[in-house]
């Protein structure tokens, strides 16, 4: 019977239309046609939500993640509209999940250029059990006369709630996300930044640092359990990157500070990491998945450039520990080691970008992970209450004022590769850096070894990770105005606030917004919008 209702229908409409019924009408009655699967005997759900991400002017990468008892193979059927209630589908299919990739899926969804830059609503099925509608958009082909970007990164699940996520999901004004890193956490229960964690309901899955496959993706699960999370991947496309802790701490290429030989070796620790992030992230796979920069255009008015500088290239960092002697700091030889060729970025990763960058957009947007302006730890340091704070600290706070780098897993640990980074920027018109991994928020001017200005770095707090004040205190601000006293790049910072930065583009200006959640530790929190900065063309601030 249905089947003849189908003939008819088909006679009566064109065919293209008939195919874009069908999409609608498949899930409701079950029907095994054009790829898609009954699977009457497996009770599914969509327990992680939907994302998107990566998306160009006629593409954009759509994921989702079944959850079932069986290790049995299953199709999924995806639907994309310009209209919420679905009535209008401009792409359909299906896709076959399997357990070697968890269940997860992904599609390259091709969308119809009259809808680019445009809302537009996409959904998954199995059988009769439907996904959440998601919400996404694809990058516009003209110049938009305005487009807003959400910056964010260290999200830490047990340090607190994800309320700026939260903000990001409901401004209806963004978008597109940028994921500066630290997505997730590889800590174990008691580990860092753990302390409030069972009052906040927040443990850890699994309870123990996580090393194997199983592990990365059970973590992956946990983070996207969050409601806050969720809300934002189903509102919002997203373009990410790692940093270090998708991985473990301070990774570089051959290691970490985090991973000791009873783990195993690295190198597999990594490759788990690696699998279950591109099955866990709504980012487009290559073949070598290390090599994760890529490009993305917005009209004429700026391009977008994502880079890594944790996994594939990275020389290991310098120890600050290797150069106490008698617990006196080594300055010189330091200093000698510090301006030996290291790789931050490496060879190919410059060439690309070399390659890529041109001065025809009115902007270079560059994301990435690690500080980039040079920034020396203060002397306030010297004079604070060592008792209060972790032994290990106490040496460490010895070079204060004595023009030490104070984080040698940023780009002040690799000053030659800063070097070369300026010469490719002084290529484009004007620059815009973006950072994450510092917890706090920062605006720096960038000047070359010749003192030409190359641009603005901008570095967003944290989503919840611990900054400056969950340290310091109440002497926070007074930390943060003696960073600007010994720091000429330097014209403002913040550690005492989380949340994320909005980007307006424009032809003429960027306007950067600092916002900031009032706390992580209640779901009760007020928005704190108060420090905003105007960057124009080739214009320090």
């Amino acid at each position: 019977m249905i089947i003849s209702y189908l003939q008819v229908i088909y006679l009566i409409v064109h065919r293209r239309s008939f195919i874009k019924l069908i999409g609608i009408i498949l899930p409701i009655f079950n029907i095994k046609v054009l790829g898609y699967s009954t699977n009457n005997n497996e009770k599914i759900s969509f327990n992680h939500g939907v994302a998107s991400g990566d998306p160009t002017s006629n593409k954009i990468i759509l994921w989702t993640k079944v959850s079932k008892i069986s290790n049995k193979p299953i199709n999924v059927s995806w639907q994309v509209s310009d209209k919420k209630n679905f009535l209008n589908i401009i792409n359909s299919g299906s896709v076959r999940s399997y357990s070697y990739n968890d269940f997860s899926v992904k599609v390259d969804a091709k969308i119809p250029k009259k809808y680019c830059g445009n809302e537009i609503y996409y959904r998954f099925f199995v059988n009769n059990t439907s996904s959440i509608i998601g919400t996404t958009k694809t990058l516009p082909i003209s110049d938009p006369s305005k487009f807003n970007i959400a910056i964010c990164s260290c999200s830490n699940y047990p340090a607190g709630y994800f309320n700026a996520y939260k903000e990001i999901a409901n401004d209806n004004n963004i978008d597109l996300v940028l994921h500066l890193g630290d997505y997730l956490y590889e800590h174990d229960k008691d580990g860092y930044a753990s302390q409030d964690s069972k009052k906040l309901n927040r443990v850890v899955d699994p309870p123990h640092e996580i090393v194997t496959l199983d592990d990365y993706r059970k973590r992956h699960a946990l983070y996207k359990t969050d409601k806050d999370l969720q809300l934002l991947h189903s509102s919002k496309a997203m373009v990410a990157v790692w940093d270090d802790h998708e991985f473990t701490n301070d990774s570089w290429k051959y290691g970490a500070e985090n991973h000791s030989y009873d783990e195993g070796l690295f190198i597999t620790r990594k490759a788990n990491a690696v699998k279950a992030y591109y099955e866990w992230m709504p980012i487009r796979e290559t073949q070598k998945k290390l090599k994760i920069w890529r490009k993305f255009e917005i009209g004429s008015l700026f391009q977008l450039f994502m880079l890594d500088t944790r996994s594939i290239y990275r020389d290991k960092q310098l120890n600050l520990d290797n150069y106490f002697k008698n617990n006196k700091f080594e300055l010189s030889r330091f200093k000698n080691h510090l301006l030996k060729k290291r790789d931050l970025v490496g060879k190919e990763q410059f060439k690309w970008l070399d390659e890529n960058i041109n001065n025809k957009f009115k902007w270079s947007i560059i994301g990435q992970q690690v500080l980039v302006a040079p920034t020396v730890l203060p002397e306030i340091f010297l004079k604070i209450d060592k008792s209060k704070l972790p032994e290990y600290l106490h040496k460490y706070l010895k070079i204060a004022g004595m023009n030490i780098p104070y984080n040698t897993d940023s780009w002040d640990g690799y000053p030659n590769e800063r070097n070369n980074l300026y010469k490719i920027l002084t290529k484009s018109q004007s620059n815009v850096v973006l950072t994450g991994d510092t917890h706090n928020s920062w605006i720096s001017n960038l000047y070359n070894i010749h003192n030409e200005f190359i641009g603005v770095e901008i570095a967003t707090p944290s989503i919840s990770s611990p900054n400056t004040v969950d340290m310091f205190g109440s002497i926070t601000k007074d930390i943060d105005k003696d960073f600007i006293k010994h720091n000429k790049h330097l014209k403002w910072t913040n550690g005492s606030n989380k949340g994320y930065v909005k980007l307006s583009i424009t032809i003429d200006k960027i306007e950067a917004k600092f916002l900031y959640v009032s706390t992580v530790k209640s779901k009760e929190y007020n928005l704190i919008d108060n420090n905003k900065f105007i960057i124009r063309h080739k214009q320090p601030i």
